[in-house]
């Protein structure tokens, strides 16, 4: 897991001190199978084998690595050793009696037994919707040069049929995770012996439900007669690494699977073979293409214990090895709807990028967007390790209701894989729902911060997603998080406002010494004259540390050198800057911002928050200035940009009209729009309209 240097620091600007802040003592070190809510009597092995009545599938996880002598012991012991995954430092051994499963704690190192969970998929508009390209009312991120070039997704699910013509050029490697064994019996009944392992396989899609979540995360939207139509995915020009853990029998993993332990086997399978082949040189392709970036998860493991899974399971902690090994992972939520007693594993996964699924109505407006009635709601179990924050499932939300799809072969009359059939001339077609179809787009998402800024880390994407997603829903854990929703997690994606950002790091060097675990957010700018800010703009925000102190706070002008500021006020929650106050509790600043500090033209102010050589993100203020007013704009990046304000897409320049209709006076000198940030707080609204959806298959 993470881990970060935790430093108790107070330091001082020309006579200001920084309240002083208790240091985090409410992480608890102990490992995750001494705090683990799925073993609740300690015992080394899941609560619900020890209730279970006959044969039960099972794996066992180990405190060190796994040893040829350990799977030689097991061996003679008469246990099969069914799939090692090294990540977890873990063995699945399918179906054996309680006894035998009880007997398996007195294993050497052995912390805990326990038991496989059952998977499920989750199953136009959505693209301009999230606002990856443009429309009349929304820009897109399109448009600042990001297409997903050279990000490669590993799509794990059912299998792409990646002859569609809006897929078609997207292969560069592939897995099947469920032929990986040759006595498997599925493959054996399809007439296959084991598959090649070095990304050589190209699988199909016995369902559907892959072939359509990859169009909403890539699709070019091509049709088969080589027009273009609008069912275009998130990212167009990201490349596919299809893993399946689908069948090469019946209708799919979830359908007609032979038996439900070897569904969960390949499950693990697939995403093993993901992390270990991360940097593969892929047979063919060229040097942009080579590795995986991103893992789209569009199903989720049930958890056999009441309340769902806390984390800790091995297919919630193997996601956690993914992003800690520099893979993005985004994951469904799930679709148990708002009376769901916690997430399912995947999901629950500390680390990764968890989806829900909002409505948008079929429109592209953001105003009218709901969380979708299935999309299951947070907070995530409590792991039992003292940190509130990961329990704040889901993050991000998307569209996912009523999604055009991309054609399979399966779906369509006459075609068949099996006998040399394809989708070659299929379609998009048909709508579902579900945080299946919301978390592709999201996938999509991340390919594009990956293309604008290749510096940034699986968690720093993750945080800036959430600083730049539009709230939505009211604080549900204010003591904890101020921003987040049990609904919506830090609210609707946007991806104009996340490529902006990290297009903002990238081009001012800011992304090596981003830390994730500062937070600083704008709150207000106040346009009317007060005693301490007359004449002037003050800008005002609170910032706290989730793993440490925040030690000082900066500012600077167009990229100039970085101030220290002692804000004229900066308080606690309680309003007392002298008592020392505990973790996670934001301090209040303000900047002013003068009109004798500028000349006209735009400006850009970025304000943060440091601790140590570490910084926030940025909070970006844009202001125009003329000889008697000023606009405060959203997204600074735009008028870096220049002239693009004004020549951009008819869509953004009816946008800025519509925004800057009315202007708050703060003197005869002074005028301030108050249109947004990109790290505000905001009441802007967000196009989820062309958001691409799913349908939950599993019903």
């Amino acid at each position: 897991m993470i881990t970060k240097h935790i430093k108790k620091f107070n330091s001082s600007f020309e006579g200001f001190e920084f309240p002083p802040q208790k240091d985090v003592t409410w992480l608890n070190p102990d490992p995750w199978w001494m705090t683990t809510s799925l073993d609740l009597d300690r015992n080394g092995i899941h609560d619900s084998i020890q209730n279970a009545t006959g044969p039960v599938n099972i794996g066992i996880s180990f405190s060190r690595e796994i040893t040829e002598e350990d799977k030689i012991k097991l061996m003679n012991m008469g246990f099969e050793i069914r799939l090692e995954l090294e990540s977890v430092k873990a063995l699945l051994l399918g179906p054996v009696e309680k006894q035998q499963a009880i007997e398996l704690t007195n294993f050497e190192d052995v912390v805990m037994v326990e038991r496989y969970g059952s998977v499920i998929f989750y199953g136009d508009i959505q693209t301009p919707s999230v606002k990856a390209s443009n429309s009349s009312f929304y820009p897109g991120a399109w448009d600042l040069g990001v297409t997903g070039k050279g990000v490669n997704i590993a799509l794990t699910d059912t299998g792409v049929d990646n002859e569609h013509p809006g897929l078609s050029g997207k292969f560069v490697a592939g897995y099947d995770a469920v032929c990986y064994n040759p006595s498997d019996p599925n493959c054996i009944l399809a007439g296959f012996g084991v598959r090649p392992t070095d990304g050589t396989f190209d699988p199909d899609d016995a369902n559907q439900h892959g072939t359509a979540c990859m169009g909403m995360a890539s699709s070019t939207g091509v049709e088969a007669d080589g027009s273009i139509s609008n069912f275009t995915g998130a990212a167009p020009d990201a490349k596919l690494i299809d893993v399946r853990i689908g069948t090469d029998v019946g209708a799919g993993p979830f359908e007609n699977y032979l038996l439900e332990q070897e569904f969960y086997e390949s499950a693990m399978n697939g995403i093993q073979w993901i992390i270990d082949h991360r940097d593969d040189a892929w047979q063919g392709a060229q040097e942009e293409d080579y590795g995986i970036d991103i893992i789209s998860l569009s199903w989720g493991i049930t958890s056999h214990e009441n309340g769902g899974s806390d984390g800790t399971d091995m297919h919630s902690r193997i996601l956690d090895e993914a992003m800690e090994a520099g893979i993005s992972v985004s994951v469904a939520a799930g679709n148990d709807g708002p009376d769901n007693d916690g997430l399912s594993g995947m999901g629950s996964s500390s680390l990764s990028i968890t989806v829900g699924a909002t409505d948008d109505q079929n429109t592209i407006d953001r105003d009218d967007d709901t969380v979708a009635s299935y999309s299951s709601r947070g907070q995530r179990k409590d792991n039992g390790n003292g940190n509130p924050l990961d329990e704040l499932k889901p993050e991000i939300s998307a569209p996912g209701s009523n999604i055009i799809q991309a054609e399979a072969c399966v779906t369509s009359g006459g075609c068949n894989n099996f006998i040399g059939g394809d989708a070659s001339q299929n379609t998009y077609t048909g709508r579902g729902s579900g945080t299946s179809y919301a978390t592709p787009s999201v996938s999509g998402i991340i390919a594009l911060l990956i293309e604008a800024n290749e510096d940034l880390t699986p968690i720093q994407i993750k945080e800036v997603l959430k600083q730049t997603s539009e709230r939505k829903g009211e604080p549900s854990a204010p003591d904890i998080d101020p921003y987040w929703n049990r609904d919506f997690g830090y609210g609707m994606v946007d991806a104009f406002a996340a490529v902006s950002l990290a297009i903002h790091l990238k081009e001012t060097n800011q992304t090596i010494s981003m830390d994730p675990y500062i937070q600083n957010h704008l709150l207000s700018v106040n346009y009317e004259n007060t005693s301490s800010c007359s004449d002037c703009v003050e800008v005002i925000g609170h910032t706290w540390g989730q793993m440490g102190s925040v030690e000082s706070m900066q500012y600077r002008i167009d990229g100039g050198s970085w101030t220290f500021f002692a804000p004229n006020q900066i308080l606690s929650g309680d309003n007392d800057s002298s008592s020392e106050i505990g973790p996670l509790t934001p301090l209040i600043w303000n900047l002013p911002i003068f009109h004798s500090q500028l000349s006209g033209g735009y400006h850009e102010v970025e304000v943060r928050a440091t601790s140590d050589d570490q910084h926030s993100l940025p909070v970006l203020i844009t202001v125009y200035v003329s000889s008697n007013n000023i606009q405060y704009q959203p997204f600074s990046i735009l008028t870096l940009i220049s002239v693009c304000l004004f020549v951009f897409v008819a869509g953004y320049s009816i946008m800025l009209q519509r925004k800057n209709d009315t202007d708050f006076s703060i003197s005869k000198k002074i005028n301030i729009n108050f249109i947004n940030s990109s790290r505000v707080d905001k009441s802007q609204k967000f196009d989820y309209d062309n958001a691409l959806d799913a349908q939950l298959i599993d019903d």
